[in-house]
């Protein structure tokens, strides 16, 4: 019983120091303070974190706390950041620290103000998006503004319209959560802005929403958002209207409306239901331009109601001063097609992404370079293949050739009388073996490197099998033949029909000479046989116009019947 007291003490030891890790760090009050004012009054909390020493904070966690609140404090009350060491310190610290999550979130936001406002809109949407991803997911307040203010970087800085919707809807989706008004009804203004003339159903939808709301719970915040709506009528070409919510701005909330468009719209909308005096007075109570915007709008105005009244000079003059002004709006714009922020966020997906279609690339290359490799394989074998069909043909020839040779010999030995003519065949064609003979040694030892330009001649360029070129004295030797065999046939030819060509008259004497077609074909270095065989009735028929085969040619010419033939065509 005496041991306890001791037991009881260690129990409540205990019970103090888990209590302790587990409870939330205690700030110093007046950031507290400052806290519990920024949202409503953020120029005291400003006048309180500024009023706080630095030196009399000692714990780390009040000076990342001070850092967060005189930004945030600093962004609300309309102060330019000029540098962003102060978030940075913050950021630093919730980070290490993440417990602090809502703080964390904060810090992410305002790192992305601090970031726009130093003109870096890519590093701004960076950090909104690590807001978004480590905002609680109940904590809608955030997760409203945060969409905010990405719609608003997608407007102003990127030119992405439809992108900057979606994010002001789904502001819109968690201010309706929160059940907050004073955020609802500027972002609904802003949706219906943005939808405008391009979906002016939409924007006068949106519009009327957020008038509806403003006239309810802040009478003061209609007045902005009639100055668009009346835009949208007037481009609609509603112009009265347009006319009527100009006007009703212009009698109950100028002083709440900063916007000065309402009365270039009033103008302009009694300018086109003919009123060109009220457009003329409305336009000298329009307030003076305060910027290009401005600017332009109200030179539109003068150059419009210049226009109405024939005053063509002044038209031109202010036509041409808007010109400029909105050339050099344009040129000043960032015109970016995506923001850098998303890619970051995104980076492993888009690394994914790149990598399935390097995959794909490299797939697609394997698959040309084996249809690629399987073609220069199909090129080799059919050029082998016409090197084996080429030499085949040759050896073809030289058989036929040796045979010729052989037949002549036999012939001279059988009979004396011959002897002569078949000296001069004989001679002509040992002239052709050995000149096919010397050409096909030189070839052969060509071939050894077989070049690719050989290849290609021989697929494409087969004009000639061997291009042999023949000796006067060959063809000489052959005409002596064929006249001495024949009784002067090729001389009989050559006299009469004087419309032939050498190469007509060379072929015909080396057909009486009775050659095969591959060695005329050898001769006369022609594609394939198969023009020989065509030339036997060609030449008889159509060139020399005579209705016999070359048979009947020769038969006739040896029975004397050939002379009164041609007299009869004559």
């Amino acid at each position: 019983m005496k041991k306890l007291p001791l037991v009881i003490l260690v129990i409540v030891a205990l019970v103090a120091v888990i209590t302790g890790c587990s409870r939330a760090p205690r700030y110093d009050s007046r950031l507290v303070a400052a806290d519990s004012l920024m949202r409503d009054n953020p120029d005291s909390a400003l006048a309180i974190v500024s009023a706080v020493n630095i030196d009399s904070l000692t714990d780390e966690g009040d000076h990342a706390y001070r850092d967060l609140l005189l930004t945030q404090a600093r962004y609300k009350c309309y102060i330019v950041a000029t540098t962003d060491s102060d978030i940075n310190r913050a950021l630093n610290y919730y980070r290490r620290h993440d417990s602090e999550r809502e703080k964390l979130t904060r810090a992410y936001i305002y790192k992305g103000t601090v970031m726009e406002e130093l003109g870096h809109p890519d590093s701004a949407m960076l950090y909104y998006k690590h807001a978004e991803a480590t905002a609680d997911k109940k904590d809608f307040f955030y997760l409203g503004y945060i969409n905010a203010r990405i719609a608003d970087l997608y407007r102003e800085e990127f030119s992405q319209d439809s992108a900057a919707i979606i994010r002001l809807k789904n502001a819109i989706h968690y201010y309706g959560l929160l059940a907050d008004t004073s955020y609802i009804i500027p972002a609904l203004g802003n949706l219906g802005s943005i939808c405008g003339v391009n979906h002016p159903d939409s924007a006068k939808y949106y519009l009327s929403q957020a008038i509806l709301l403003a006239r309810e719970f802040d009478p003061k915040l209609q007045y902005s958002h009639m100055s668009t709506l009346a835009g949208v009528y007037y481009y609609q070409k509603d112009f009265e209207t347009a006319k009527s919510l100009a006007m009703d701005i212009f009698r109950n909330g100028k002083d709440y409306c900063e916007e000065t468009q309402f009365y270039y719209y009033a103008a302009l909308s009694y300018l086109k239901l003919g009123l060109i005096d009220t457009a003329k007075y409305v336009l000298k109570l329009t307030p003076k331009p305060v910027d290009a915007v401005d600017s332009m709008n109200y030179y539109n105005v003068i150059a419009e109601i210049s226009s109405a009244q024939n005053e063509h000079y002044v038209y031109k003059d202010y036509n041409e001063r808007s010109h400029h002004i909105t050339e050099r709006i344009l040129s000043e714009s960032k015109k970016a097609t995506i923001a850098v922020g998303e890619i970051e966020f995104d980076k492993q997906q888009s690394q994914r992404e790149f990598n399935a279609k390097k995959r794909k690339n490299i797939r697609i290359a394997v698959v040309f370079l084996v249809l690629f490799l399987l073609l220069i394989a199909f090129i080799v074998r059919y050029a082998h293949h016409l090197l084996i069909k080429r030499d085949n043909e040759i050896n073809s020839i030289k058989s036929e050739l040796e045979n010729a040779l052989a037949n002549l010999q036999e012939q001279s030995k059988r009979n004396k009388s011959v002897s002569e003519l078949v000296a001069y065949r004989t001679a002509a064609l040992t002239e052709l073996y050995q000149d096919l003979r010397i050409k096909v040694e030189d070839e052969s030892r060509v071939k050894k490197v077989l070049p690719l330009s050989s290849i290609f001649k021989d697929m494409y360029d087969r004009r000639e099998i061997l291009d042999i070129n023949l000796k006067d004295k060959f063809w000489e030797n052959m005409k002596l033949s064929v006249d001495g065999e024949y009784n002067g046939i090729y001389s009989f030819v050559e006299k009469n029909f004087p419309d032939l060509t050498e190469k007509d008259l060379q072929i015909f004497c080396l057909q009486c000479a009775n050659l095969s077609p591959q060695l005329i074909r050898l001769c006369m270095n022609l594609t394939s046989a198969r023009t020989i065989t065509n030339y036997r009735s060609v030449i008889v028929k159509k060139k020399m116009g005579l209705d016999m085969s070359l048979d009947d040619f020769i038969q006739k010419y040896l029975n004397g019947e050939l002379e009164q033939e041609i007299k009869n065509k004559n």
